[in-house]
């Protein structure tokens, strides 16, 4: 069975607030096989002959249906579509955009429903495959980092269960994502993290580096099943420079190789280029260890997907999806 966190649905709640929408769970189980799918439903903010729409997108990270068990994969995904399809139709669900889990490759059964693009790579340290994971896998200039900061031992660095210091993280991580000049959307609500500390507290870990006893950076993960997932992350802007994120990543491979985890997953890029910086910047950590990242676009109503792309003046293909969202079109705009 397929129990990533990021295929649960407490996950897809926990993401409601970032997406400004509602988690919703939906479900087959029967004679076929067992299959889930956990998402967040949008509303669009016009209304189509007086009637409210709706679109679906992956929680941040990653999402999709997702096969648990399939005695008869063919009409288990048969039903999925039939099912969904009238779901959606049900619900004035106009489109869905799938963000698939690289670890589970679970895009492949459903190709023929979805319009899947693969997209880039993912990375990370595999803990079962190399003796010595932190020789094999870090980066000759990884390990030379790594080994300067151990020695000199300026920086201390503390693994600790759960995510107790909530507030700490939160100041450094909106410090590092105005150091980056993010997007709107990457500044969680502080409910966000509160959010993600009641519901998953048992399966948070948090590594802080502290300099003088004070904490300079920090990293929040989730551990789940035999992976750690490497999910938020932030340095003070004043000791960017001495690397520390190298403490955690080697703090981060010693732990989970000594309880048992087979592999730590950073994630990829920020963009699509194949040069993306931070993901050049991850391969440090995982030089031998890559998956393909998939996306999965649906349009569940053409006719009224068109006429929203026509009212927010958007004509022709179009890399963005939904395209009727393209320059935050409906986002926020009065029903009519």
């Amino acid at each position: 069975m397929n129990k990533d966190i990021y295929f649960t649905e407490e996950y897809a709640e926990a993401n409601e607030v970032i997406e400004d929408g509602r988690a919703i769970h939906f479900e087959i189980d029967d004679e076929n096989g067992h299959l889930t799918l956990n998402t967040i439903l949008r509303e669009i903010g016009i209304r189509i002959d007086g009637e409210k729409y709706y679109d679906l997108i992956s929680p941040y990270g990653y999402g999709g249906p997702v096969i648990h068990k399939a005695d008869d994969p063919a009409a288990l995904i048969r039903t999925f579509e039939e099912q969904f399809t009238k779901y959606c139709e049900k619900n004035n669900i106009v489109s869905e955009f799938v963000r698939f889990n690289p670890l589970f490759q679970n895009q492949a059964p459903f190709e023929d429903i979805y319009d899947v693009a693969y997209i880039k790579d993912t990375v990370g340290t595999d803990l079962k495959r190399f003796e010595d994971p932190f020789q094999s896998e870090f980066s000759s200039t990884a390990r030379k980092i790594t080994r300067r900061l151990l020695r000199d031992g300026e920086f201390t660095c503390t693994l600790t269960r759960g995510f107790s210091d909530v507030d700490s993280f939160i100041d450094i991580y909106t410090e590092t994502m105005m150091r980056n000049h993010a997007s709107d959307f990457y500044y969680f609500d502080r409910s966000y993290f509160y959010g993600l500390k009641n519901m998953f507290d048992e399966e948070l870990i948090t590594i802080t580096v502290s300099h003088e006893g004070i904490p300079v950076a920090m990293c929040l993960y989730f551990s789940s099943g035999d992976i750690i997932h490497e999910h938020l992350k932030g340095t003070r802007d004043a000791y960017l420079k001495h690397s520390t994120c190298y403490l955690m990543k080697y703090e981060m491979v010693k732990w989970a190789e000594a309880h048992g985890y087979s592999l730590i997953h950073y994630g990829g890029g920020v963009t699509n280029a194949d040069d993306d910086p931070l993901l050049e910047f991850k391969k440090r950590f995982g030089k031998n260890t890559a998956f393909k990242f998939h996306i999965g676009k649906k349009i569940w109503n053409r006719r009224v997907y068109d006429r929203l792309c026509l009212l927010n003046g958007v004509q022709g293909e179009t890399e963005f999806f939904p395209a009727y969202r393209m320059n935050d079109g409906f986002r926020k705009k009065e029903a009519v």
